[in-house]
């Protein structure tokens, strides 16, 4: 049976340095992170998809059991919340395809690419707060796949924070049907040289990955996610 921590790497299962941060690794923190969803994307983004459920409101896609979801906030109360899959499957998602087509990432590397999605934050404060450790904690799962690279899909206005870790624009712009203009943005994981140039807050999780190397913790199985979906 393949488990999350052999797709992800321990580290990624573990406590973050944040308490606030979170793997899922239990359904019902998966459909927590499908309600924010819904909240977002849905009911104030206008998204129609397949895989909405409206009776309940969460939105949880087939990717989602294959893919590491991140999420902050106290105990049962997800603030904010984001996707991690791997290029090799992310290829079997039409959306992620489309990310990994548009940008110019050569298609030999796609299977060793992170590709971030589905990033959702509430408008409240303290949610916005926790944005930059969520994105550390992302950032460190990542280096513990062994990914070389990370690619999201960002609205032109979303791009300075971006950048401010290190992100930079690849490839071609696109625009999804009700959506603004995408634009692929993508930063070689240990890029240290981009991280210092940009005084990333990422870099202190590349000091300590090098010093550290992985983290060993439970397994835990990926069919445990996948039941509900």
């Amino acid at each position: 049976m393949v488990t999350l921590s052999q797709l992800w790497g321990a580290e990624a299962l573990g406590r973050s340095c944040h308490p606030a941060i979170h793997a899922a690794t239990k359904s019902r923190e998966l459909h927590s992170i499908g309600r924010l969803r819904y909240l977002l994307f849905v009911e104030r983004g206008g998204e129609n998809s397949a895989y909405t459920n409206h009776g309940e409101g969460w939105l949880l896609e087939p990717i989602d059991a294959v893919s590491l979801n991140l999420w902050a906030g106290p105990e049962r109360r997800c603030l904010a919340a984001i996707r991690l899959t791997q290029g090799a499957d992310a290829v079997s998602d039409p959306r992620l395809a489309a990310m990994l087509r548009c940008s110019a990432l050569p298609q030999a590397d796609h299977h060793s690419c992170l590709v971030l999605s589905r990033l959702a934050v509430r408008r409240e404060a303290r949610a916005q707060a926790l944005t930059p450790a969520l994105a550390r904690h992302a950032y460190r799962a990542g280096l513990e796949s062994g990914a070389s690279m990370a690619l999201l899909a960002s609205r032109p206005t979303d791009i300075p924070f971006f950048a401010r870790l290190g992100f930079r624009p690849s490839g071609t712009a696109w625009a999804e049907p009700g959506m603004d203009e995408l634009r692929c943005l993508t930063l070689g994981l240990r890029d240290r040289a981009t991280l210092q140039t940009v005084k990333s807050p990422l870099l202190a999780e590349l000091d300590a990955f090098e010093a550290n190397g992985p983290v060993g913790t439970s397994e835990v199985s990926i069919v445990d996610l996948g039941d509900d979906l």
